[in-house]
């Protein structure tokens, strides 16, 4: 592991500038992941992960099918529903169907549903103990009683992050640039558990760089391309880009000015390379920690 200080940036008179990568982070938690399953099987059990799409977005359908691939690395067993149109009485009822399926260990709904769809109704049916994604009000309701249950992914892939770096939240000034119930609601809570000083900010906070320009700790999940440019932030500072968008060219890119920004922060997530890959590991985490507890192990 990795120890820095978000403050601390020179090293012998050179600027350290560390990139939070997770593809050693990412290759661990597999084979933990896969030596886990492997233990499963001995007792009968394979895990068995269900992923809801509702709509016939290609890229919505490639990016759920993604998730089978890494099943199959971990020893998981992955099934996609794909449903072109459903009213939600019916999907209400496939869920239905799917929480007294003992053979399905988890249930994740890919998001955001059809207006047309009762989101909350539709979230708040799944089991919460089947429930991976942390969608279910009872997950946020733990969380904010300091008791968490299950975590969104995102928000637990961020903060794994930080602490694989050697993030230090304690003290800090720390802003959320977001307030989604999927990432930035619930990181902003997870980094005030941890010891930071937390501000949320989002698309209506008036002169957001007033916020940034003073926070040790950035993190963005916007959905805008170099939304956080290099006027935004102090030296030193740490970054943890959670933004997924596309530019001109079909690139990958975050919500950070990445060019702007490597050489006056101290630490940064570079997009891709740096959240996204470790968001759907930590849905199968969920999953196989949950199939622990319901043996009788206790989280691992």
């Amino acid at each position: 592991m990795i120890h820095l200080s978000p403050l601390s940036i020179y090293n012998g008179g050179s600027k350290v500038v560390v990139e939070m990568r997770s593809k050693d982070l990412v290759s661990r938690i597999k084979t933990d992941l896969a030596s886990q399953a492997q233990a499963f099987r001995e007792r009968g059990i394979r895990p068995h992960l269900v992923t809801i799409l509702v709509g016939n977005d290609a890229a919505s359908i490639s990016y759920a099918k993604s998730k089978q691939k890494l099943a199959d690395q971990i020893g998981a067993q992955f099934s996609l529903k794909l449903f072109p149109s459903i009213t939600t009485t019916e999907l209400l009822q496939e869920i239905d169907n799917l929480n007294e399926d003992p053979s399905v260990h988890g249930i994740m709904l890919e998001l955001p549903l059809p207006k047309t769809l009762d989101q909350h109704a539709i979230v708040s049916r799944i089991n919460p103990k089947k429930d991976v994604d942390a969608l279910n009000p009872v997950h946020l309701g733990n969380l904010l009683a300091g008791q968490a249950s299950k975590i969104p992914n995102t928000a637990l892939a961020s903060m794994t992050l930080m602490a694989e770096y050697g993030i230090d939240l304690v003290g800090k000034q720390a802003v959320m640039v977001g307030r989604s119930l999927i990432v930035g609601k619930p990181l902003a809570e997870l980094m005030s558990q941890a010891g930071a000083t937390v501000t949320v900010c989002h698309s209506q906070t008036k002169d957001l760089a007033n916020y940034t320009r003073q926070a040790d700790i950035i993190c963005v999940a916007i959905g805008r391309p170099g939304y956080i440019t290099g006027d935004m932030v102090k030296e030193g500072a740490v970054l943890v880009d959670i933004g997924t968008n596309y530019d001109q060219n079909g690139k990958l890119v975050g919500d950070a000015a990445y060019s702007e920004l490597k050489d006056k922060l101290s630490a940064i997530t570079p997009v891709p390379g740096g959240v996204g890959p470790l968001t759907n590991l930590m849905l199968f985490k969920q999953l196989y920690d949950q199939i622990d507890k319901d043996l009788g192990y206790g989280s691992r």
